[in-house]
């Protein structure tokens, strides 16, 4: 450790001062907490202090790995401060020691500090180009009236809902980083801006027929106490859905139909959001 400068005393004994002889008592060990204590004492010529090197400021980074399947774990900063370490051989030792234990430590701080993240995995699978819902499914209108999707059309207004925290776009990959632990929205409207006719030859089908769309259709739910947006294949019983009233009911069954369905993508600009056998989902935005 090197010395400080200071002379410091293990045990004290009792002696006589006018002569400095012992005065025959057993010695006994200088504690803080007797009485007879003497403190360590200043003696640079005796113990003349060693010279002391200091850390700098380093930093490390490590990505939280310990996050769920179909998560990302953020990258976290771990830093070793100016003179938290030191060393009375060089100034790179004392640095090496901080880089030892950020080297130790950094993992877990990020484990502990980081956070996760959806991860957005384009999902595979039938359903044609773009995520929709089957012929039949009702869309609500802004007088809170349904009309069969086949019997929209181009231009029509839509009740869709503005989502607080959610910056809303068409674009899928951004739509999967945003979660949200409480869901706020406000009703507005949103015109159809694009409406094709397709056939699936895959469909998922929710809650025995509540509703019917292909996997790839971008779908709000609740899991883990969290709001974001899955592919609907991904879709499990026990995660929640969001109702046109306002309620949050749950995913109790999830199928698949393999036979060939027709399916409407729709595209809805600015807002994307609207309600689907009174259930609040997503547009999608088909690739070209």
């Amino acid at each position: 450790m090197g010395n400080t400068g200071y002379k410091s005393f293990a045990n004290l004994e009792l002696y006589y001062v006018d002569d400095g002889s012992s005065a025959g008592q057993p010695t006994k060990p200088n504690v803080v907490t007797d009485p007879d204590y003497i403190a360590p004492v200043l003696d640079n010529v005796t113990c003349a202090p060693s010279t002391r090197y200091y850390s700098v400021e380093k930093k490390l980074s490590a990505k939280k790995n310990n996050c769920g399947s179909g998560y990302s774990g953020s990258t976290v900063i771990l830093t070793s401060y100016p003179n938290q370490f030191f060393s009375t051989t060089s100034l790179s030792d004392a640095n090496a020691q901080a880089d030892a234990w950020l080297a130790a430590n950094v993992q877990t701080y990020a484990n502990n500090a980081g956070t996760c993240e959806l991860t957005y995995t384009p999902p595979s699978g039938g359903g044609g180009g773009g995520g929709c819902f089957v012929e039949g499914t009702l869309i609500t209108l802004p007088d809170g009236s349904a009309k069969a999707i086949e019997e929209l059309q181009l231009d029509q207004l839509l009740l869709s809902a503005e989502i607080e925290t959610l910056i809303d776009t068409n674009n899928a990959s951004e739509l999967y980083k945003w979660s949200s632990k409480h869901l706020s929205e406000s009703r507005i409207t949103s015109p159809i801006t694009k409406l094709t006719q397709k056939v699936a030859d895959k469909t998922m089908v929710i809650n025995n027929g509540l509703f019917e769309a292909t996997p790839t259709h971008l779908q709000l739910i609740q899991r883990d106490g969290l709001w974001r947006f899955i592919a609907l294949g991904d879709i499990l019983v026990g995660d929640n859905l969001y109702t046109i009233e306002s309620e949050i009911i749950p995913v109790t069954s999830v199928s698949i139909n393999l036979e060939k369905r027709k399916i409407y993508p729709l595209t809805l600009n600015p807002f994307h959001t609207y309600f689907a056998n009174g259930i609040l989902t997503h547009n999608y935005k088909e690739a070209y």
